[in-house]
């Protein structure tokens, strides 16, 4: 065996070394994407679920939003600031499960049924008046989803 001989052996042994390090680092960076998704996942559920918990914990609150979804009108200044922050905070939920989604950290069937669900709230005139007041506080990519989902005669 010569160095023309151990030359190519070499070649071809980096070669594979080459592929089995492709290999290795696209399982690797399944695992990650798969990983980073459940973490998302999870703190998406974990917001959602603060969001509703003032709802479901306080009987006041829940009398409170039930006003202010019925009768946003007759709220005082106070309860219309709460709402204010209510929606800011719900709409700041939504514009960052559709940058997930967007970015392909968030799944489509979970964010289809967060899309459904703003769309159902949508449909409630106090939801969308605050929307269209206030759709600065959103980003555009949501400003365009919004008025597509607001119901025909509202956008």
């Amino acid at each position: 065996m010569d160095l023309q001989d151990l030359t190519q052996i070499a070649a071809i042994v980096s070669s594979v070394a080459v592929v089995v390090s492709l290999i290795y680092a696209s399982v690797q960076l399944r695992h990650n994407t798969r990983a980073l998704m459940a973490t998302t996942y999870n703190a998406v559920t974990a917001n959602s679920l603060a969001l509703l918990s003032p709802m479901t914990g306080s009987p006041e609150f829940s009398q409170f939003l039930h006003r202010a979804h019925v009768e946003p009108g007759v709220l005082t200044p106070a309860e219309r600031m709460r709402f204010d922050a209510v929606m800011l905070t719900v709409f700041r939920h939504w514009d960052n499960l559709y940058y997930q989604f967007r970015s392909g950290t968030l799944d489509r069937e979970m964010w289809e049924v967060y899309e459904r669900t703003l769309t159902h709230w949508l449909a409630n005139e106090a939801w969308a008046g605050w929307f269209r007041k206030n759709a600065d506080s959103c980003s555009e990519s949501l400003r365009d989803l919004v008025n597509a989902r607001m119901p025909k005669g509202r956008g």
